[in-house]
């Protein structure tokens, strides 16, 4: 309200003052003066004065600046009579106020005789800055004398000329009013300008480069109509703008369409059909401001006006859309569209004489456009603001399913933590069992269905027997947190170990859980484990990876739910220890890489090895891969792990080379993760390159596909790698997240069997008819079987049967480090084993 009511004020004194400016000029009620008004219409265009004045009979007499005129290229003769009451003499000054007329020719009448007084418009490049901006004459006039003036105006353009007359002071007095409303103007599109161009700077939307785009192409095209661009471009730019004044309108209808589509975020949506007809229409727009250069103003004026039309109501399609979505700046558009609206049909209608001159009928669009920025700038503002909101929403919540993530569970439990009366909670984190391998089988609809009525039985249940605490208030699940796909989190009021760890018992004797999803049943299990506050912890980021470290356990222990204790402590403590120390072995090459031989099952040649890494440490001894490998992920090692691996097997691939073996390969392990970077490929041409080795020499075994979430870079860089000439495996299948759907999509060379499946083989019939159909089905696909785990010569008869292409396990060699897998090649003898097996 304090802020309204100055508003309001100010906005009255406003109109006031204009209104006196409006009342300067001299109008027919004016007691002072008299005027008689009438007009021609020359088709021809070619008509000379003394043929004009031979026909009086030919002009309408009409009221004054009430000619119905029309676009063409015919010419307009007006005859004005103006005869001074007053009983004193006066300079009176006549304004023909359209700049924009091609050629403005003034004569004074006495009689039969004529003068040529002045040669106006915007053709005339010899004229003053004031006579471009303010075409006019001034004419004295002795008390009760009459002046007749007779005035030829043509334009390919609006053909409308208006005449206000003034007493000359009153022009002065008017003039100035203009300077200033045009100062006004120019420095509120400046200042609109400058704030878009540090808004864009600062946030990178393409939407404030419109809105430049279209105030500044507003700028110019009132500056034609108004005569103003006589001040702000040199006297050659002003000609070729108002030659093309409606090449600007096209402009303004193009940007006018695409701040309307980023501004109201349908960019966002597009496949949303109004989003495909508004590029469509705004790229017609441009087009059209290119065509007009070369068609007559007239016609392409006519044009633009239809085309005008569709602009409006697709703007107000756009505008009412949001508006009952409820977005909130969606109404400052709205108000802001009133105005331009009656000033972008006050402006034509005027031109045109469909409308009354008036100083507010002049100046409407220019009023309005002014009003429309001032609003347009606060939906500019309230728009960063929502958007800063919808930020810091995306920043805190899961963009796929709407849950609120860790940073709010870590915010709310730190309220708890600040408030040490309220300090009694704990934190329970679930795990969806085997998730990543449900997710291929599920349609997006299908799958947020799934989590959400998970969610749901999760957060009845430990609503009914514990307090949950609501992390989140705008969400529909507002006790809910996820960790990350598959993960949940909950803040519960008690560190009762026991209850808690009896509620979460009670959740897994409902195991499992069916849900039924279309022709779909789906039954998950879950693991879950929970951590309790103490005085000892104070950081929740610290208690929630407890809870995590909880599930872990659980799966270690072959249990559904865990409890963390003070136990895990001394756990937590040779974690800290072997990250720290990780990444002093890796900078040091305190690491090794083991081989393991691949041999070919058809002749028991050696093709290639498999590199492992391990890990001694000086005072732990012999850490497994998967305890570190787990630790390098969780801290962000992993990718400085696997460029150690990569180089490391490039330089031992300079020492296979010396043994000259025929198409020799070292299969490198890698994750799907690793893949996804953009500087993969880069890197590990960068290796190939330093070492002078080529791609072909190396096979890129990936595990964890089905999990990972940015496909696109994973496609991007496993075709590009094999562009390079690496061979693409995928390892383990058949186990974790490998799949039939994955191998089919992507550009693999071999597929790896899990060892889980070979090591049995020769004693398992189950498993001979699985592995016997994936090298049946990679075959189909043109895809090599390289099988891990082969121990026994039986295993290995049977593999051969298959037609499995690749053998690598115990039977052949354990893995060995890279000194006693050189001695280990010299002294391969392929009979050993070979034609024993066969």
């Amino acid at each position: 309200m304090f802020i309204t009511t100055p508003v309001v004020l100010f906005l009255l004194e406003l109109v006031e003052a204009l209104n006196l400016v409006n009342k300067l000029s001299l109008d027919a009620n004016n007691l002072s003066v008299e005027f008689e008004y009438s007009y021609f219409i020359d088709d021809s265009g070619k008509e000379s004065i003394q043929e004009v004045l031979s026909k009086p009979s030919r002009f309408i007499k009409s009221p004054l600046n009430q000619a119905k005129v029309d676009f063409g290229e015919q010419a307009y003769w007006h005859h004005l009579k103006i005869r001074n009451v007053k009983n004193a003499q006066r300079t009176l000054s006549v304004l023909f106020d359209n700049p924009m007329l091609d050629y403005v020719d003034v004569y004074k009448i006495d009689g039969d005789q004529f003068t040529l007084i002045e040669k106006l418009g915007d053709h005339r490049t010899y004229l003053s800055l004031e006579q471009m901006s303010f075409p006019n004459i001034s004419i004295s006039l002795e008390p009760s004398e009459s002046s007749q003036l007779l005035v030829r105006a043509q334009t390919t353009g609006a053909p409308n000329l208006p005449f206000a007359v003034f007493d000359q002071n009153e022009f002065e007095r008017y003039k100035n009013v203009v300077y200033l409303l045009w100062g006004a103007f120019i420095g509120v599109v400046v200042l609109m300008t400058v704030y878009n161009l540090i808004l864009y700077i600062g946030v990178s939307e393409k939407l404030y480069l419109l809105y430049i785009g279209y105030i500044v192409a507003f700028l110019l095209e009132l500056g034609e109509v108004h005569g103003y661009n006589a001040y702000l471009v040199s006297p050659e730019m002003h000609h070729v703008l108002g030659k093309n004044i409606i090449t600007i309108n096209y402009l303004i209808g193009y940007f006018t369409m695409l701040f309307a589509l980023y501004f109201f975020q349908f960019d966002k949506e597009p496949k949303n059909k109004l989003t495909i007809f508004t590029r469509f229409y705004a790229n017609v727009f441009l087009v059209c401001s290119v065509l007009s250069l070369f068609i007559v103003e007239y016609v392409a004026a006519q044009i633009f006006f239809s085309m005008q039309i569709i602009l409006y109501i697709v703007a107000i399609t756009m505008m009412s859309i949001r508006y009952r979505q409820g977005i909130r700046w969606a109404k400052f558009y709205v108000i802001s569209w009133f105005p331009l609206f009656v000033g972008a049909a006050v402006g034509p209608m005027l031109l045109t004489g469909n409308l009354e001159y008036s100083f507010w009928a002049r100046h409407a669009l220019l009023l309005g456009v002014m009003f429309e920025m001032t609003f347009i700038s606060m939906a500019l503002a309230e728009r960063l603001r929502m958007s800063e909101s919808e930020r810091l929403y995306e920043a805190s919540h899961d963009h796929i399913f709407g849950f609120a993530n860790s940073s709010l569970l870590e915010k709310k439990s730190r309220e708890f933590v600040e408030q040490k009366s309220a300090a009694n909670f704990s934190i329970v984190v679930i795990v969806i069992d085997k998730y990543e391998s449900i997710v291929p089988y599920l349609s997006a609809e299908n799958l947020k269905k799934l989590v959400y009525q998970f969610a749901t039985d999760v957060e009845q249940h430990l609503a009914s027997q514990l307090l949950l605490v609501e992390v989140d208030d705008r969400s529909s699940f507002k006790n809910s947190v996820m960790i990350r796909e598959g993960v949940f989190g909950f803040l519960v009021l008690s560190n009762d170990d026991a209850l808690v760890s009896k509620v979460l018992d009670d959740f897994t004797a409902r195991q499992p859980i069916s849900y039924q999803l279309d022709d779909v049943t789906i039954n998950l299990n879950c693991i879950m484990g929970t951590a309790a506050y103490t005085d000892g912890c104070n950081d929740p980021h610290l208690l929630i990876n407890q809870a995590q470290q909880a599930v872990d356990s659980a799966i270690e222990n072959n249990r559904s739910s865990w409890v963390y204790s003070a136990a895990q402590k001394s756990e937590e403590g040779r974690k800290v220890k072997l990250a720290s120390d990780l990444q002093l072995a890796i900078d040091s090459d305190e690491l090794e890489l083991f081989h393991q031989p691949q041999i070919d099952i058809k002749n028991g040649a050696v093709i290639g090895s498999e590199v492992l890494l391990r890990w001694r440490h000086p005072q732990l001894g012999f850490i497994s891969p998967d305890e570190f490998v787990t630790i390098a992920e969780n801290t962000g090692l992993i990718n400085q792990l696997s460029h150690w691996v990569f180089k490391t097997s490039c330089q031992q691939m300079l020492m296979m080379k010396e043994k000259q073996i025929e198409g020799y390969r070292i299969s490198v392990n890698f994750s799907a993760y690793d893949v996804m970077l953009d500087s993969f490929v880069s890197s590990l041409v960068e290796q190939l390159t330093h070492f002078g080795l080529k791609a072909d020499m190396f096979t890129l075994e990936l595990t964890e596909t089905v999990s990972v979430t940015d496909t696109q870079s994973l496609d991007k860089n496993l075709i590009e790698l094999k562009d390079l000439g690496f061979n693409i495996a995928i390892d383990d299948f058949g186990t974790g997240y490998s799949s039939l759907t994955y191998v089919s999509q992507h550009p693999f060379d071999e597929l790896k069997i899990d060892r889980d499946f070979v090591t049995s083989l020769a004693t398992s019939p189950k498993h001979q008819s699985i592995v016997q159909a994936t090298i049946n089905m990679a075959s189909s696909l043109g895809i090599d079987v390289v099988a891990e785990g082969v121990s026994d010569t039986e295993s290995f008869r049977l593999l051969s049967n298959y037609g499995c292409a690749i053998g690598q396990g115990y039977l052949f060699s354990k893995p060995l480090p890279v000194d006693e897998y050189l001695e280990w090649l010299d002294e391969y003898n392929i009979n050993h084993y070979f034609e024993t097996a066969v």
